[in-house]
């Protein structure tokens, strides 16, 4: 049988599972809860507890989770009771669902779909819950799970300055996509690769910046012939890491408006998430630093956005 993980916050107790559950213990599987059962507040809780992240499936009832999950997330989104917590968690247990499922088989076009839907969910949740940014942004995880923390917050973030730079529908969704699976290919690259995240862009040696650089054309050696993916998705991958200077490793200067938000955001919360500095100590030196790279305008909107959402005081 071959599994597929699924995290832990997409499945909600005391609700009946149309599908078998299983976990990871010991270098086997082994099935915690038949389909047709539900789990138990406490027994959830203790899961939680002992921070299990994930769950698993088996492949074949990939069909019987989707349609689980999708009446989960309509009737979440859409609930007048559920708390602004309660939509974060589940819609950051979906895109974290989907990212690793295209880390574990980024030609997988049911992936990819997931992604997407996910994706929508995530720009529902921050459009309708003003506190949603600000919840998503205050947590914490722990170091495996940086890059999918990662990718989650470059999504969520660029669509609210995709907003405010007004972008249209079609290229928010777009944005929105292409922020879930911009570091798609460096999660496939060794360690020592991955380890280059946390520098500084700017300290990278030529060699290290050549390594680093690659992750960006590894997802669309993937993905760039697919019929069911996004060109202009696939383009905001490829060039999130560009700037106007030419910096880049793919020395682009002439970039799309869609283009200089997810590069912008994806700067921003790199430095964040892998220095000690504050979001306010952050924005100051991007303010500085990265002047010549993106427009004024563009930098003092996104400063407004964090400012107005709350995120400079975290």
């Amino acid at each position: 049988m071959a599994y597929t993980p699924l995290r832990i916050r997409t499945v909600k107790p005391s609700r009946e599972l149309t599908f078998d559950l299983f976990i990871f213990f010991k270098d086997q599987y082994i099935i915690y809860a038949n389909r047709g059962s539900e789990i138990e507040e406490e027994k959830y809780g203790k899961l939680k507890k002992q921070k299990i992240a994930k769950f698993y499936i088996d492949e074949s009832d990939e069909m019987n989770y989707q349609k689980f999950l999708d009446a989960l997330l309509n009737e979440t989104m859409n609930s007048e009771t559920a708390t602004t917590e309660e939509k974060v968690n589940l819609v950051e247990g979906v895109c974290g669902t989907a990212v690793e499922r295209m880390q574990k088989d980024p030609e997988s076009e049911t992936s990819y779909k997931m992604t997407e839907n996910a994706a929508r969910s995530l720009r529902q949740c921050i459009s309708d819950n003003p506190e949603a940014l600000k919840e998503i942004f205050g947590k914490k995880v722990e170091e495996e799970d940086l890059l999918i923390k990662h990718s989650l917050n470059v999504s969520a973030l660029s669509m609210k300055l995709g907003q405010k730079m007004n972008l249209s529908e079609e290229e928010l969704d777009e944005i929105a996509v292409a922020g879930l699976l911009h570091d798609i290919g460096l999660m496939q690259m060794d360690q020592e690769a991955r380890d280059l995240f946390k520098k500084n862009r700017k300290d990278l040696k030529p060699d290290e910046r050549l390594l680093y650089g690659a992750h960006v054309k590894d997802c669309m050696a993937v993905l760039a012939e697919k019929p069911y993916v996004n060109k202009k998705t696939m383009n905001l991958i490829l060039n999130h890491e560009e700037v106007k200077s030419g910096d880049g490793p793919n020395k682009k200067t002439q970039l799309s408006q869609s283009e200089y938000i997810l590069s912008l955001v994806n700067i921003y919360d790199k430095m964040c998430i892998t220095t000690e500095m504050t979001p306010k100590e952050v924005i100051k030196e991007i303010l500085i630093e990265e002047l010549g790279n993106f427009e004024l305008d563009l930098l003092n909107k996104f400063k407004g956005v964090l400012t107005e959402e709350g995120l400079l005081d975290l």
